[in-house]
């Protein structure tokens, strides 16, 4: 912490962190916290099932509870709450403040709106590839579809352009979509995910893959895969795990006696399925990287995945993880069966996988990435405000 001028004990910022819901367990935002508290203090607010307001090391959990099923409903409830917080804090705003969203949407317009209140910087994180038509497979009505995906730009590109930061996951990630101003700071680096709940387990004859909505992670095309390699291996079975997948799998006419499907769960009920298959797939039509491939590569697992958007990032082929071609059912069929036909490719990758997230995609490493980043912001604010606007930020 020395090298931004400020003591071993002193936080960087004042983070206050919208992340638009829902959430259904603390767990993963408390990982958060207590990972950023190290460098950071602050606050990060959500909304979900549960209602909270705990302290986690130097940062504070607050949950707003769910009044619908409709996430829109449960939205306003959600801004006035954090509306009435950024009321509070205008009186003495925090030094070196920092609003932060997870998206460029509705949470980010809110952060957006608090950071003018108080005078301090927004960063927003990217974590889709938001110019993707394929976000929107699952509206079947074609020109609502593209009036979403009309939507979705406009309000990405006005939140992102009053960005003053901006973290991505890949390169190219925005095109399509919007062109920053020059003034923006811009760091790509990988999602936090919660890989410490993740472990290495005896190996299932068992391919596991996880999420939702169907048609955009591909569960279609996986499923069909598998239906042409099931009969050579009928002691394998292929397991979907995400909402709404049973029905999706009857409509679509998928069922198959070797294919399970299970409704989505606690990530701590998640990773014991992890860590019990051989074979972790993402046949994803658009991705930005994959939390999943990051968990199962932390439970030493072989990942088969769509060579799409940020994936390659997080897996080289034929190293640590094999890579298909996007919606290539056959391509996807013959690394399956590649992978379920040799056992000791799979330890290797799955091993490799495993010190690669320790090297590279561990929790410290994406402290120091965001440390980096905040502190840039702060810099390079400093440097285009006025001396009195930056005393009266600041509080220099």
């Amino acid at each position: 912490m020395t090298d931004h001028g400020l003591s071993s004990d002193e936080p960087l910022a004042y983070l206050l962190m919208v992340r638009e819901g829902p959430t259904y367990s603390l767990d993963d935002l408390e990982a958060t916290c207590r990972l950023l508290s190290q460098h950071f203090r602050g606050e990060l607010w959500s909304y979900g099932s549960y209602e909270a307001n705990v302290e986690v090391g130097r940062m504070r959990i607050r949950v707003v509870k769910d009044r619908s099923l409709r996430k829109l409903i449960n939205f306003v409830p959600f801004a006035r709450a954090v509306l009435r917080r950024a009321r509070e804090l205008r009186a003495a705003p925090p030094e070196r403040l920092i609003v932060t969203s997870y998206d460029p949407f509705k949470g980010g317009l809110l952060a957006w709106r608090v950071s003018r209140m108080l005078g301090g910087a927004f960063l927003c994180e990217v974590n889709g590839v938001y110019g993707d038509p394929n976000n929107f497979l699952h509206i079947r009505f074609v020109p609502w579809r593209w009036l979403r995906l009309l939507q979705v730009r406009l309000l990405g590109s006005f939140v992102l352009r009053r960005a003053d930061a901006v973290r991505l996951l890949f390169t190219g990630q925005l095109e399509n979509f919007v062109r920053l101003t020059k003034a923006t700071t811009v760091r790509q680096f990988f999602d936090r995910a919660n890989t410490e709940c993740f472990y290495p387990g005896p190996e299932e004859p068992m391919i596991l893959a996880v999420g939702f909505p169907f048609m955009i992670k591909g569960m279609d095309i996986l499923a069909s895969a598998f239906r042409r390699i099931a009969p050579r291996h009928p002691t394998w079975k292929l397991v979907l795990i995400g909402h709404q997948i049973p029905d999706e799998l009857r409509v679509r006419g998928l069922e198959q006696s070797q294919v399970y499907a299970l409704p989505g769960m606690p990530q701590q009920e998640l990773a014991k399925w992890v860590s019990r298959c051989s074979i972790l797939a993402l046949a994803s039509r658009t991705e930005a990287m994959g939390r999943i491939l990051l968990e199962s590569a932390a439970a030493g697992k072989c990942r088969v995945a769509a060579r799409v958007g940020g994936v390659p990032t997080v897996v080289s082929h034929g190293v640590d993880g094999l890579l298909f071609e996007k919606e290539n059912v056959l391509d996807l069929a013959e690394n399956l069966e590649r992978a379920i036909e040799d056992e000791g490719l799979r330890h290797r990758m799955g091993a490799t996988a495993r010190e690669r997230i320790a090297r590279e995609f561990s929790a410290s490493a994406y402290l120091g990435h965001y440390t980096e980043l905040v502190s840039a912001t702060l810099a390079a604010r400093r440097t285009a405000q006025p001396p009195a606007a930056k005393t009266s930020a600041y509080g220099a």
